[in-house]
This record gives C-alpha cells, structure tokens and sequence, in this order.
C-alpha cells in the first residue's frame, strides 16, 4: 500500500519519484531549467511540463515517498538528490550557450540513469545498450562515452560518471559547467605578487605629480625586475591587461587634458595636414614648459623650457635645448625686473646651428647612443662628412622651411636674419592656430610622457596634478637635465618606431624608427652638409650697437676692454647713420667675451670683461642680474661692476658647496649653450707642479756689515 506523507516544508522533488498532481498520478522523467516533465501513470492520461514553482503552489500537490514502477520508466534504485532543483532558478541567469550544454548534458545523464533520454515519448523502450535491467552503470558509462566521442565530443566514461553524479548530487545544477560562474577576482588573473607590489609602487609615488599610466607601468616593470629578477618577464602582464587592473584597483592616472581641442581658439575645420616629401622640405619649431623643476647655476629650483625643432618628413628632433625660465624680482614698484629670464634669441639662433652640426658622443653616454648601428647610413654619412665619426645617432638635416609661431622669440630680426644667411624661408603660423604646427606640439606631449614625467621634480600638467613633495625632490641641475635630454633623444627618440613612418605601399609592415626613415629619404635624395665655421657661428648671435671708448665699450652694464680696440676707440663707424657705434656680437650664456665686427676687412676683434679675474669661473647673463638684484637690494648701483662680480663669485661658490655643510663639494657648471669664438690658448704652465714653499732654503748670511754696505762710496787719493 502506498502512503503519502504531507512535508511540513516544501518537498523535494527527484527524478523517477511519483507526484500526485491535479488529482492524477505522474512519474518526474526530468528536471530541465525550472520545468518538470511529467509522465502520466494513466492510461488515458497526458504527459505534462509545469514550473517548479507552480508545481509546488498547486492545492493538492503531494510527494509518494516510493516511486512506483510504471511501464516503459526504468526506475533507479539509487538515492534521491538531496538537493532537487535547489539551483534551477539560476540557469536563468546563465548565457545561452551554458544553458545548452546544461540540456545537452541532462538528456544524456537521463538515459544513463534511467534508460530513456528526457525526450523521449512515453511507451518508449530503452535501447540495449542503456536498459538497465541488462547493462550495469559501468557498461552504460563506456556506451556513453562512446556515442559522444562518435559525434565529435572528447568526452571519457570518467567524465560521463562524473556528470551523473554531480546530478544526484545537486540536481539540474550539478551539470553546469562552474568554470562560466567564475567571477573574476579585483585584480583578474594578474599574479598576486605583481598587484602587491603594484600597491607599494603606487604608494611610494603619491606624493608625486601625477603622471600618465605608461609612467606607473615603467616604474611597476623596474620594480619586477629588481624583486623577481628572471621570472619578471612571465609575471609582467601586458600592457592592455595592466591599464584593465588599474581600473579594477581603483587607481587614477592623469587624464589627457580636457581644456585642450576645446578652447576656442581652435581653428574650424577641415585642417590642413603637413606634408613632406624630402628630409628638411618642412621644419617645425617651437617652446613649450618641459613641467620639470632643476637646479640652476646658483642652486636654486627653477622651471624650465624646451625649445625644439622636428623635421616632418622624418620625425627627426633636429635639435633641443633646455633653458630656465624664472620671473625675477623688483627692487623697487617702478624699477626693471632683476634676476628673471627665459628662451632667448639667442637660444633659437644656437638651435639653426646645432641642426647644421652632429652631436658628438659624450664620454658616460651609453654606448646604443652612438649612429653607427642606429639604422643611420653611417658609412655613407662619414664618408660626406668627417665630423660623423663617432657621433651621436641624431642625423644632421639643413631646413629649406622653417614653420615658427609668433613669439617674439622666432618673430625678432635676429632669428630672420639668421634663417636669410642659412637660406631657410620663414613661414609663421597664424594666430592661435596649434594645427599649423601640429606635429611640434605633439611630439612636446610625447616628450613630456616619455622622458619628464620620469625625471625627479616632475611638476605635472597643472596645479592641481602637482605633487605635495616635489620642492623636495633631490633635483638635477640645469646642464645635467640637458645632457639627459640629448642621450634619451639619440637613444628613446630616433630608435624608437613611429606610428606615423610607415610604408605608404605596404602599410602592414611595422612602422619604422626616425632613423630608419632618414636613411630611406637619404637614398633617393642624397645628402648634402652644410658646415659652420667660428666665423658663422659668431655671425649667428645678437648684435649690439656699442660705442668704443679710451675704457673700452659697455654692453649690459659691464666694461669690455682688449688691445685689439684700439682702433676703434672714438673713431667713427663705417655703417650710415650709426655715428660711433659699432656691431657687437655678444653670448648671453657666455657673457665673459664680447666680439666687435670689422665688415671692411672681415676682423674680428675680442674683447674681455674688465673683472672676469674676480670671478675666476664659467658664468652666465643670469648670475649676473641675480648678483646685480643682490646688490642693489644693499644700497648699491648697477654701475658698480667690482662689487657686482665678487656677488658673482659668491653665489658660485655658494652653489659649488652644494645645498647642505655635510654633502661633499660639488662643482657647479653653468649651462653656457654652444661654444663659439677662438678656442682658448694653451696654459703653458700645464703640468708643472707647484713650488713647495716650506722647503725653500733662507739665503745665506751675508759677512759685510749693514753700516758699511749702505755707507757712501769714497775714492781713495792717489798716491
């Protein structure tokens, strides 16, 4: 007899149990997502599908405790899952894809069960192979696992079994496949140790400005290699996966800037793209704040700038210098700013000649720095010209155009007259137009990513970027940074692919290096020097209209004097108009020489600083205006040129003795640009040691009497 058992909670439902439903009795074939198929034990009865849930709300709904044998059903004698359709619901949430390998797999673990697949019509016989009256599981396993991999599905008996079981175990949910409920952890599948140490590295630069990802993602590849030494390729995640995790981490980098390309000064469209076809066809020029702080000649923490030229055929960095930019001080509300400078003339009058001159190679440079083996045709480029031997990998290109903006530092008469003696056609860009010289003001953005942001004083896009520490930062000095730029130019620059030098007829080859770009251009066009000797050089600086006097001539405040002017005091100058003025050129980064042009007879004629002894050392217009705003600050006067140099001498030497008593003296440079003007005579004196003076013997005592050697000379009288 049959006994039904009312569950005071809600019953648990199994595959081959006996319900009674709607006042029918039904055998549960299967469980499928959160349906039931149930098989009518009635004759004249019909199969039915319900919803769990409905299946459980309907009045009259009771569990048998025994299932009973119907005909057709095989009935297992294995106990019933312990948790049902406990996890049904959530096939809901699961993608299609899950859902049909969770169908695929309840059909097949039906049939291994019971017989029959859940599919199958009712009245319908199981097949040999899975009867379970005649086959035990074992042989029902190998059947399966046989008819799978015979339809293309690498499938074992063990994994057959495994399925089974998990569904006794946890019902329709045991068959799915966990591996697509795998949620990923907040750092993905990057390695434990790497995000730890990511954290660290983050920690540590939050006092820092803030920089780009790429920055972090540098310092983070630094850090693995230090900590993991080998293993720190396999751990290092790519690039793409590491700007994922930090986003899953939480941490923000700088943004690009937003005010940028919405100003309204951006010009309407369409744009003009810059074209060129040769090596130097079209030069583009420019300044712009490198957001780094450095160490200037007297030791204090300046901003500088960067003035560049890039040749679009290319993308070559022509030349690049660096120089302070400081805002000064005022003595007085009226008075002339003291102290203060930035680019010069003179800085893009230097820039035209070292775009005509190879960098040479310094000494500490590393050796990927030189040109031979950077992809330059270096046999070729020694063979055109000698001064390639042993250069830096920078090739040297002569502009035919010159594309500048309208600062007074490209628009002054200096800069033209220069570009006119070189042959160079000028053409400005218009007025808050950026896009005339795109190219420049992208190669600044990649500059400040890829070389400023990694430097010690890094100040950040803005202010509100800026580190808390930066002030604080053990900072390099002002020739230092410069040297820095030039090495990472010949090595992280002009070595380095570029996105845009690629193959216009094969464009799924990789892009080629700066370099490499040359060398192609180079080949078709050839190659021509151009060379700068003293006297060009000279040509290439400011010019000052000076009187010459019996104590010389004055430029800036300060006497120049020398043999060499002594025809040209009080005389009258050749040029119309000038009266007794006449051209001098003069260095602002080198103010110890001035030199005055005689056109009449192509001379030259040098004359010195009247003090320089006092000073002793290499010097620069702005120590000058510094020692000049010191001392005028004390009650003096900008003539007084003697006290104004000892200032001089003081704040080098305060510079040379470094930022503390305990740190060891270190000479100060100032950063004077490119040599010019005669290279100074040998001291003859070179190598010979120092007299020692406690070693010197006294003269020996003379026998003669003081009295009678100082008497007066008396003749004797014949005799």
């Amino acid at each position: 007899m049959t006994t039904v058992a009312a569950p005071a909670q809600t019953p648990t439902i199994a595959v081959g149990q006996v319900v009674h439903w709607r006042g029918e009795s039904y055998l549960v074939a299967g469980l499928q997502g959160a349906s039931v198929h149930l098989l009518s034990q009635h004759a004249d009865g019909e199969d039915a599908v319900v919803l769990l849930d409905a299946l459980h709300r309907s009045p009259g709904f009771q569990v048998v405790n025994q299932p009973q044998a119907v005909p057709g059903v095989a009935v297992s004698d294995s106990p019933p899952a312990r948790q049902g359709l406990g996890g049904a619901a959530l096939l809901d949430g699961l993608s299609p894809r899950a859902r049909q390998d969770v169908e695929f797999w309840l059909n097949h673990v039906l049939e291994v069960h019971t017989g029959l697949p859940g599919f199958a019509a009712p009245d319908t016989e199981p097949r040999a192979c899975y009867d379970p009256a005649l086959t035990t599981l074992r042989e029902r396993y190998e059947a399966k696992a046989g008819e799978l991999r015979a339809a293309h599905h690498q499938v074992s008996a063990a994994t057959v079994e495994r399925k089974r079981l998990a569904w006794l175990e946890q019902g329709v949910w045991g068959l799915v496949d966990k591996r697509r409920m795998r949620r990923p952890s907040g750092h993905g599948r990057v390695d434990e140790r790497v995000v730890a140490l990511l954290q660290k590295v983050h920690e540590k630069n939050k006092g820092r400005s803030v920089g780009t990802r790429s920055r972090l993602y540098e310092l983070l590849r630094r850090a693995c290699v230090r900590k993991f030494k080998k293993l720190a390729k396999q751990l290092m995640p790519s690039r793409a996966t590491f700007y994922r995790l930090l986003v899953r981490l939480g941490i923000d980098c700088g943004k690009d800037d937003v005010r940028r390309g919405s100003s309204g000064s951006r010009p309407q469209p369409p744009f003009t793209l810059a074209i060129a076809t040769t090596p130097g066809e079209q030069v583009q020029i420019d300044t712009t704040a490198l957001d780094v702080l450095a160490l200037d000649e007297t030791g204090r923490a300046i901003s500088v700038e960067l003035t560049a030229a890039i040749d679009v055929a290319s993308r070559t960095i022509l030349a690049a210098v660096i120089r302070p930019k400081s805002s000064g001080t005022k003595t007085a509300p009226r008075s002339r700013r003291r102290g203060g400078r930035a680019t010069k003339a003179v800085d893009a009058l230097l820039l035209l000649a070292e775009m005509c001159t190879p960098q040479p190679m310094r000494p500490h440079w590393s050796a990927k720095a030189r040109a031979q083996g950077s992809g330059l045709p270096y046999a070729q480029l020694v063979e055109a010209d000698e001064r390639m031997h042993g250069a830096a990998a920078r090739p040297v290109i002569t502009p035919e155009m010159i594309v500048m903006d309208n600062g007074k530092v490209f628009a002054g008469r200096a800069f033209m007259d220069a570009c006119a003696q070189l042959g160079i056609s000028v053409r400005p860009a218009c007025y808050n137009s950026p896009t005339h010289k795109a190219i420049i003001e992208r190669t600044f953005g990649s500059i400040k990513t890829l070389f400023s942001q990694f430097m010690p004083g890094y100040t950040g896009k803005d202010p509100s970027q800026r580190g808390k520490k930066v002030a604080t930062e053990r900072l390099w000095r002002l020739d230092q940074l410069n040297d820095f730029l030039q090495q990472w130019i010949a090595v992280g620059w002009q070595q380095r692919p570029h996105e845009e030098l690629r193959n216009p007829y094969l464009p799924s080859m990789p892009p080629r290096t700066p370099n490499q770009m040359f060398a192609a251009h180079i080949a078709s066009s050839g190659h021509v020097p151009v060379r700068l000797n003293a006297e060009d050089r000279l040509r290439l600086l400011p010019t000052a209209w000076v009187q010459v006097t019996d104590k010389g001539l004055r430029l800036n405040n300060r006497t120049y004097d020398s043999r060499a002017l002594g025809p040209y005091r009080n005389a009258t100058s050749p040029w119309p108009g000038k009266g007794r003025r006449w051209p001098v050129r003069y260095h602002p980064h080198q103010p110890e020489k001035v030199w005055l042009q005689d056109h009449r007879d192509g001379t030259w004629a040098e004359a010195d600083f009247v003090y320089q002894r006092l000073i002793g050392d290499a010097w620069s217009e702005h120590v000058w205006d510094q020692a000049t705003a010191a001392h005028l600050e004390t009650g003096g006067s900008t003539g007084d040129e003697m006290p104004i140099a000892r200032t001089v001498r003081a704040l080098l030497a305060r510079a040379g003795r470094g930022p503390t008593r305990t740190s060891k003296p270190q000479a100060e440079s100032a950063d004077r640009g490119m040599d010019v003007g005669q290279p100074p005579p040998a001291d003859p004196y070179q190598g010979i040691p120092a007299p020692d003076y406690h070693r010197i013997s006294n003269l020996p005592t003379m026998d003669v009497a003081l009295d009678r050697l100082n008497a007066p000379f008396t003749t004797r009288p014949a005799t």
